[in-house]
C-alpha cells in the first residue's frame, strides 16, 4: 500500500510524463577502483581461539563493506601480516599491484579494539593509524568504522557503513518498527505494542526515531531515544499524526496532521513545540521531505486529479506541480539536492514502480520495471543508493539499488512483510 494510501487507510481507522533517460552516480567503475591489499587481521593474542575468530569476523565485515562502497577491488591473494613484518609485505604487495595496504590486529579484553595501519604502497606513507575502542554488544561496528574512514581517507566521500535503517515489519501478526545495520545485520525490535506502527523516520544525529503508532488507539506520532528506549509524544491530536521529514539541522519536523479533517502538511518546531499549517487544501496533501537546504518541501497531493508530486517553497508559499503520472507517492528528496525519487505508476492498470524526478519536472527517470509493487524509496546518506520494499517475491521485502536503477537486491530475509524503510545519516 502506497505512503498515501496508508494516510487515507489510517484516516478510515480513525496522463504520463515522457521517460527521459539521465545519467547518474552508481557503480563505481572497475579501472577506477582503488586496489586494496586485505591480509587477514590479526589477533592480540593468537593463542585465544575467540580472539582469532573475533579477527576473521571483523575482517570479512570490512571486506564486504569495502566492496559495498563500489570504490575498492580488494588484494587477498598474498603475504600476511604478523604484527612485526610490515615492510617485508610491502614489497610483494606492491607488486601484485595493490595502491594501498591495510593490516590490522584485534583485541577482546575488557573492550573490543581494533587498531589498524593504512599504507600507500606507491609512497610508502602511512595514510592513516586509528584504534578503535568499545563494548563488546555490537563487535561489527568497529569494523564499520574502520571502512568508513578508509573511504573517507581513500574517496574524500563519507561512507556508509555506520549507518542503519528502520522500517516497519508484520511477522509478529502486528506492524512494529525494527532496526538493522545498513547491511540486514544486527536486527532487532524497537517496538512490542500489538498494534499498528509504521513510517519511522531518523533525527539527523541518529540519536532519535519518530514513528506513527496506534498503541493508544489513535495514530499518534511518537519520538523514542535510541539509547534508552524511551518514548514521548510529539503529537496527539485526533486523527492523523505522521512524521514526513527533519529538516538537516534537526530543529524542525514536517507532519502530515488531519485533526478529524483532510490531511494537510505542518512543521513543528522541535526547539520551542511550536506547530505551523503548511498546506490548506481541501483533498489530501501528505508524505513532505524537506529540500538538503530545508528550502523547499517536496509532498504528494491530489489537488490535480490524481495524487502528483509537488513542491511548495517554504518562504513564498508558492506550490508548483512536478509530475503528471497516474498515480504518485512517498517521494524522498536526495541528499544532494538534484532529485527526488518516487513510487508511482505510468497508467492505471501498472504496478507501483520507482522513479527519480529533477526539480524542475523535466525530467523523470523510471528505476523499476513491473517486477512487484515497488515503494516507499529512500536515499542512503551519500545519495549513491536507495532502498524501497519490493513484493517481487510474493510478500513485502527490503530491497537495496543503486541510485541509477543498477544492481536491485534483497537486504536481508525477513520474515513477515516489510514496509515503509527510513535510512539513517
Amino acid at each position: 500500500m502506497t505512503a498515501l494510501g496508508l494516510s487515507l487507510a489510517l484516516a478510515a481507522l480513525g496522463a504520463a510524463a515522457p521517460e527521459v533517460h539521465i545519467s547518474l552516480a552508481g557503480r563505481t567503475d572497475a579501472a577506477r577502483a582503488i586496489a586494496l591489499a586485505l591480509p587477514p587481521f590479526i589477533a592480540e593474542d593468537p593463542q585465544r581461539g575467540a580472539d582469532a575468530l573475533l579477527a576473521k569476523e571483523l575482517r570479512a565485515v570490512t571486506r564486504d563493506d569495502l566492496l559495498s562502497s563500489r570504490s575498492f577491488t580488494v588484494l587477498e591473494d598474498g603475504p600476511h601480516f604478523d604484527g612485526a613484518n610490515l615492510k617485508d609485505i610491502v614489497p610483494p604487495w606492491k607488486a601484485r599491484l595493490a595502491g594501498c595496504l591495510l593490516v590490522a590486529k584485534v583485541g577482546n579484553g575488557a573492550k573490543l579494539s581494533l587498531s589498524a595501519q593504512l599504507v600507500d604502497l606507491g609512497s610508502g606513507e602511512t595514510l592513516f593509524e586509528r584504534y578503535y575502542r568499545q563494548g563488546a554488544a555490537f563487535p561489527r561496528s568497529l569494523a564499520h568504522r574502520l571502512a568508513d574512514d578508509l573511504v573517507l581517507t581513500l574517496t574524500g566521500k563519507n561512507g556508509v557503513a555506520h549507518t542503519m535503517i528502520a522500517f516497519a515489519n508484520d511477522s509478529t501478526g502486528h506492524k512494529e518498527i525494527s532496526l538493522m545495520d545498513y547491511d540486514g545485520a544486527n536486527r532487532r525490535k524497537l517496538t512490542t505494542y500489538g498494534s499498528i506502527s509504521l513510517l519511522p523516520r531518523f533525527s539527523p544525529d541518529r540519536k532519535a526515531l519518530v514513528f506513527t503508532s496506534y498503541k493508544d488507539g489513535n495514530p499518534d506520532l511518537f519520538r523514542m531515544d535510541l539509547a534508552t528506549g524511551k518514548i514521548e509524544s510529539l503529537s496527539a491530536d485526533q486523527g492523523l499524526n505522521i512524521a514526513g521529514g527533519y529538516s538537516p539541522d534537526g530543529t524542525q519536523l514536517l507532519m502530515t496532521l488531519s485533526r478529524q479533517k483532510s490531511p494537510n502538511l505542518y512543521v513543528k518546531s522541535l526547539t520551542d513545540g511550536s506547530v505551523s499549517r503548511l498546506t490548506q487544501h481541501f483533498g489530501a496533501d501528505s508524505s513532505p521531505t524537506f529540500s538538503p537546504d530545508a528550502v523547499q518541501v517536496a509532498f504528494v497531493s491530489d489537488r490535480s486529479g490524481n495524487p502528483q508530486i509537488h513542491i511548495l517553497d517554504m518562504t513564498t508559499q508558492r506550490v508548483r506541480r512536478l509530475t503528471n503520472l497516474n498515480w504518485c507517492d512517498s517521494p524522498s528528496w536526495s541528499p544532494t539536492g538534484e532529485w527526488i525519487a518516487f513510487a508511482g505508476r505510468a497508467h492505471n492498470k501498472d504496478k507501483m514502480d520507482i522513479f527519480l524526478v529533477d526539480i524542475t519536472g523535466n525530467q523523470i527517470r523510471q528505476l523499476t520495471h513491473g517486477e512487484g509493487a515497488n515503494e516507499n524509496p529512500g536515499w542512503s546518506p551519500d545519495g549513491r543508493y536507495l532502498a524501497f520494499t519490493s513484493t517481487r517475491n510474493g510478500r513485502g521485502e527490503l530491497f537495496v539499488m543503486d541510485a541509477d536503477g543498477s544492481a536491485p537486491h534483497r537486504l536481508a530475509d525477513i520474515p513477515g512483510n516489510t514496509s515503509t524503510p527510513t535510512w539513517s545519516d
